[in-house]
């Protein structure tokens, strides 16, 4: 009786997460209102942002220097990008704004007066560079079970790369986040000589090894920061199901199963000085369906958010970090 009742409520939780629409047609269309903030033509016609990813600086730091660790994490930034909804600009098309952000940082210049070659650039600075070996010696310990365990003499060796990205928005040269870099890579051999010596191959390598295990713990925040945005356009639903369908799909690499944020946009008036502004808060997450296109799908959510639904709220995938990460 006990595995029958738990056989039951595994498969009544596996019906709740489910992302299956089995019929869209049995859903009824659910009349929505408009979103106070309704995307503008430039919005909704979804362009890829464009990115360009600048060498990051060394800090003077000579190990940095000469492992050319600036190159390694440009690159490896590419490649996390390159999984994102972005088009990477050549940065030898960038080199004038490449100058122009090193006088902002120093002089707080105000706007990129130059060809707008990229919507948001990316900048990395190297702060620590470090490499080391070291000989541990041989152990013998006996386990829980009575066995012997033996740990050979061994040379350990020992990487570690840490500084911060920081990505800007074009033209204004404004900073939107900074990211903390920080790798570590280690490894060993044994040896019975108690010498070890990386050399100078060795530690240059151990240095690019650490920058790309920095900027790999970066990839679930880079898919955030750079995750597209579409805009909810219907509403269905009954008694069991309430759907909506947004202007994202398989294009923008969306699949079923992941999961999106949904986000509400009002107008606010600063009550000293007039002006208005938009404020954006999270409205609920909801999952995608099995019903994906190219340029739409539909997601499943909670039937208790479906009151507060609007058509153009806008709405992005969001990702969590690996174990790793």
């Amino acid at each position: 009786m006990k595995r029958i009742a738990l056989l039951t409520f595994a498969l009544a939780m596996a019906g709740c997460s489910s992302t299956t629409i089995k019929n869209l047609d049995l859903l009824q269309p659910m009349p929505l209102a408009r979103s106070e903030v309704m995307p503008s033509p430039a919005e909704l016609s979804g362009g890829m942002p464009r990115v360009v990813v600048f060498e990051a600086e060394d800090g003077d730091i000579e190990l940095a220097r000469k492992a050319r660790v600036g190159g390694t994490i440009a690159s490896e930034l590419e490649k996390q990008l390159a999984s994102t909804y972005v088009e990477l600009v050549d940065r030898k098309l960038a080199s004038k704004l490449r100058q122009e952000l090193a006088l902002a940082e120093m002089q707080g210049k105000a706007e990129y007066q130059g060809e707008q070659v990229a919507d948001y650039a990316i900048l990395g600075v190297v702060s620590q560079a470090a490499v080391g070996s070291f000989f541990s010696e041989g152990q013998q310990y006996v386990d829980k079970k009575g066995n012997v365990i033996t740990i050979p003499p061994a040379c350990r060796y020992e990487g570690r790369i840490e500084g911060s990205v920081r990505i800007y928005k074009m033209p204004s040269m404004r900073p939107l986040a900074t990211e903390a870099l920080d790798g570590v890579v280690s490894s060993s051999e044994e040896t019975r000589t108690g010498r070890c010596s990386l050399g100078t191959s060795g530690a240059d390598q151990f240095a690019r090894q650490a920058a790309t295990r920095a900027v790999a713990r970066l990839r679930t925040n880079l898919q955030n920061h750079f995750a597209p945005t579409g805009y909810v356009i219907e509403q269905r639903g009954n008694e069991d199901q309430v759907v909506v369908k947004i202007t994202l799909g398989s294009r923008h690499g969306l699949k079923e199963g992941d999961t999106v944020e949904i986000t509400n946009s009002v107008r606010s008036i600063n009550p000293l000085t007039n002006q208005i502004t938009v404020e954006t808060a999270p409205l609920g997450t909801a999952r995608v369906s099995n019903l994906i296109t190219s340029e739409t799908a539909w997601i499943i959510i909670d039937k208790e958010l479906a009151d507060r639904i609007r058509i153009g709220q806008p709405v992005r995938p969001r990702y969590k970090k690996g174990f790793f990460e």
